[in-house]
């Protein structure tokens, strides 16, 4: 037989560390209560895809895994095997960055298949590879057509298995774009895309795209103009996940990207997002005050709704009235009022409004000109609080971005309480990381002293991060937090570096920066960009 059996890739994955004699022991009978098999159990419960069973074969055998986006599939040699072969024995011709010839397979015990195509190729050496990625590149470069019954389901079972890698890895969106010759599908995960296996034949992909957009409930006819839609997955004995769809036409065709909302946002907290101790309990003191605004920070991305929203569960939303402005609405929390804000409602609009609905919180998702950010410093000074992000690179630059908007300084000097500046970096994999000692140099950058020993980690990539090396993100935070002093230097028209060097009570994204790589969480080669 060409399958592996299951009982392999668990003893594989034990023998990995992906997961414990304990976990199997208490995930045999739910397994059997959910009517699943028990690796699809241990993949829901340990959030591992099934690339990780595969790689965590390859290390206990001792064999390359393939990687399809850095591995290049030799045609030639691939047509010399037969189709009865591949066939019954799915297997292709691959080479690795290095140009080497392998034998991809997903089976290594299928002994029969591996030494028939070996008399006809040679003693290739052997590489694993994802069972699912090796049949759709089989499917690609053999040019086989499927049957009406085949061509119908298999883009149904495609967005499943795509939609059930993209939860088990964690990504925030899916991307299905076509190419030249076909359509490819990748994942961002950890703020980085990452290719999904081997590119789609082009009816397939065509086909995948419809079947999201039936789902999404776009019309499938409309190819040449973009579209909205959302939909809602399932994953097998899990709860349903929300995902919102866009689509636009591009030269080879058309591309979808799914965006996948949390699905258990509500676990999420100040304290779980890597703020340094000192700045939770601050910002916790700013919230707890009556009245003024906290802003936070940053680029698109780097998680300003998702600390917006963690304040939020900070409040007594049974005891306060808080309203929220939002484009869109990312969360839905209980208690609270949420309005979706778009072309007939603006966010000055929305928060005129809320003044009338004796509002104790607010929240406007953004700040985007004088209107909005003059209604939320009117909100501040009456007796509101008001939370809300800005685009800008630091914390004092927030100041003077308000200010180049037509803000009255003095209005900014007495309404802020606060503000926060935010990035989002990888996590280094806590089970492979790697400890070496810092150079001279590194001691210099992060600020340790010539004669003080330091140790830095570095990603290596395990099957537990799919060989990244990483697994999730932490914030970097700054914060600058108002006195009178600095309140009376931004009514007089400090600039940024005055504020800088004003402030009190200001951190730097560089010091947390610095402080999270000497605490071996992120690789100094992330924090470099914002130790300068």
């Amino acid at each position: 037989m060409s399958a592996l059996a299951e009982a392999t890739l668990i003893q594989a994955g034990l023998q990995a560390g992906l997961f414990t004699d304990e976990d199997l022991a208490r995930l045999r009978p739910l397994a059997r209560a959910r009517r699943v098999s028990l690796m699809e159990a241990l993949a829901m419960e340990r959030a591992l895809p099934q690339a990780a069973f595969y790689l965590a074969l390859a290390e206990v055998r001792g064999l390359p895994c393939v990687q399809f986006s850095r591995w290049t599939a030799d045609a030639p040699l691939l047509a010399r095997l037969p189709a009865t072969l591949l066939k019954r024995h799915p297997m292709a011709v691959l080479r690795d960055p290095e140009g080497v010839a392998h034998l991809a397979i997903a089976n290594p015990d299928d002994s029969m298949g591996v030494e028939t195509a070996r008399r006809v190729l040679g003693n290739l050496p052997l590489a694993i590879a994802d069972p699912d990625d090796l049949t759709t590149l089989l499917l690609r470069l053999r040019g086989q057509e499927a049957s009406a019954q085949t061509a119908e389901e298999d883009p149904v079972r495609l967005f499943e298995r795509i939609a059930r890698e993209a939860l088990l890895r964690r990504a925030s969106d899916i991307h299905i774009e076509a190419i030249p010759d076909g359509a490819r599908v990748r994942l961002r995960v950890d703020g980085a895309l990452e290719t999904l296996g081997a590119p789609l034949p082009r009816a397939l992909g065509d086909a995948l795209i419809s079947r999201v957009k039936v789902l999404s409930g776009m019309d499938i006819a409309e190819a040449r103009a973009p579209q909205d839609g959302a939909l809602v997955y399932t994953p097998a004995g899990g709860t349903p996940i929300e995902m919102r769809a866009a689509s636009a036409p591009v030269k080879f065709g058309e591309r979808l990207t799914l965006r996948v909302m949390k699905s258990d946002p509500g676990r999420e907290t100040l304290d779980a997002l890597g703020m340094p101790p000192a700045l939770v309990a601050r910002l916790r003191q700013a919230l707890a005050r009556p009245h003024g605004i906290v802003l936070v920070t940053g680029p698109t991305g780097s998680g300003k709704s998702t600390t917006l929203y963690c304040a939020l569960r900070e409040l007594d939303a049974e005891r306060l009235n808080i309203l929220t402005a939002e484009d869109p609405i990312e969360q839905v929390m209980p208690g609270i009022s949420q309005t979706q804000v778009g072309a007939k409602v603006g966010f000055a609009g929305a928060l005129r409004a809320f003044l009338r609905h004796d509002p104790d919180v607010i929240l406007v998702g953004e700040i985007r000109d004088l209107e909005t950010a003059d209604v939320a410093l009117k909100a501040a000074t009456t007796g509101h609080m008001v939370l809300s992000t800005l685009h800008t690179n630091s914390a004092p630059g927030a100041i003077t971005r308000l200010a180049d908007i037509g803000c009255e300084r003095f209005m900014l000097g007495a309404t802020l309480n606060g503000i926060l500046a935010q990035r989002l970096v990888r996590l280094l994999c806590p089970n492979c990381k790697r400890e070496r000692a810092a150079t001279a140099e590194e001691r210099r950058l992060l600020g340790v002293a010539a004669e003080t020993s330091a140790t830095l980690c570095e990603a290596q990539g395990c099957p537990r991060c799919l060989g990244s090396g990483y697994r999730g993100r932490i914030g970097l935070y700054e914060s600058l937090w108002m006195d009178e002093t600095l309140a009376a230097a931004v009514a007089a028209g400090a600039g940024e570096t005055a504020i800088a060097g004003t402030a009190r009570d200001y951190r730097r994204l560089a010091d947390d920066a610095r402080a999270k790589t000497l605490a071996g969480l992120i690789s100094l080669r992330d924090a470099r960009a914002f130790l300068a």
